[in-house]
């Protein structure tokens, strides 16, 4: 008999937490009409792990198409001319770019959409990179075309000092 009272307090209690921890509510706009409408959240991309050019992230999900890629270092230089492929919208990887490379000390200096593109270019000391995001195929619908290189004067590492020796 207590049960039953206690039924209606159950349901009750269920339904409040079921409702606390979702935002059901899509977003919503006010537009120039002044009517409401609804949009969906930006997605953010997380970076790799361990991407293929420790100083230039990659989002998770794309990979290395090693046949149209090629990189070479060398006495203080480096040149990369890397192309990834993956599923990702290409504001959400502008935006990845934007907020990863400052983490690598790039310095942002350019954003250019020309003709469906989007080109990002940033700068670090001796060297700059430039990242064009594209539409890709249709197994691969979005590319990232990394290509990184030095400007300017090399500057050779310093050798190790012989102290104690």
């Amino acid at each position: 008999m207590k049960a039953m009272k206690l039924v209606p307090l159950y349901l009750v209690l269920i339904l409040g937490i079921s409702q606390t921890g979702c935002n059901n509510k899509p977003n919503k706009v006010n537009t120039t009409s002044g009517a409401y409408q609804e949009v969906a959240s930006p997605i953010e991309l997380i970076a790799r792990a361990y991407p293929w050019i420790p100083d230039v992230p990659v989002p998770i999900g794309f990979d290395l198409d090693e046949s149209r890629s090629r990189d070479f270092m060398a006495a203080g230089a480096r040149y990369v001319d890397h192309l990834y492929k993956g599923r990702a919208d290409k504001w959400a990887v502008a935006r990845f770019y934007k907020r990863q490379m400052p983490i690598h000390r790039w310095t942002f200096v350019t954003d250019i959409f020309a003709q469906g593109d989007i080109r990002l270019d940033f700068e670090k000391e001796t060297e700059r990179c430039q990242v064009v995001i594209s539409k890709g195929s249709w197994l691969h619908p979005t590319y990232i075309k990394v290509q990184l290189w030095t400007t300017g004067r090399i500057i050779q590492p310093s050798p190790k000092s012989s102290k104690g020796k």
